[in-house]
């Protein structure tokens, strides 16, 4: 039986990051690497509206990496402070760069992160 968390429609799990994350809708949107408009657009949507779409809508395909760093993030760090304390530290995982930085730096960064933290691989690495 799949929990409440995994029945989440994507652009929920973007509402739930940003709230959790303390993220403004620019942060936001470079670190999904999606146009402010369009993100608004989805974000502003209602429940009903957002339960018609597909799973993947038109223009939120990047946002798909950022959601598996979260899952993965808040299994690891339990509260939102030990996860913004994660993003925004220096991690030796990352060459000493912050991993929120490396997520906004390009879509091929996010899914980068996205392996190293769904991999398994030290989500420490703090310097």
């Amino acid at each position: 039986m799949m929990s409440e968390k995994q029945d989440l429609h994507l652009v929920e799990w973007l509402r739930r990051i940003q709230l959790s994350w303390e993220l403004d809708l620019e942060k936001l949107s470079k670190l999904c690497h999606v146009d402010q408009s369009v993100l608004k657009h989805f974000l502003d949507m209602s429940s009903a509206e957002v339960s018609e779409l597909p799973s993947i809508p038109t223009g939120l395909e990047s946002a798909v990496a950022l959601v598996g760093i979260y899952r993965r993030v808040s299994t690891v760090y339990k509260t939102p402070e030990e996860q913004n304390q994660w993003l925004t530290r220096a991690n030796s995982v990352f060459e000493g760069n912050r991993p929120i930085d490396v997520m906004s730096m390009s879509p091929d960064h996010l899914a980068y992160v996205s392996y190293t933290v769904e991999s398994g691989l030290r989500l420490g690495g703090q310097e």
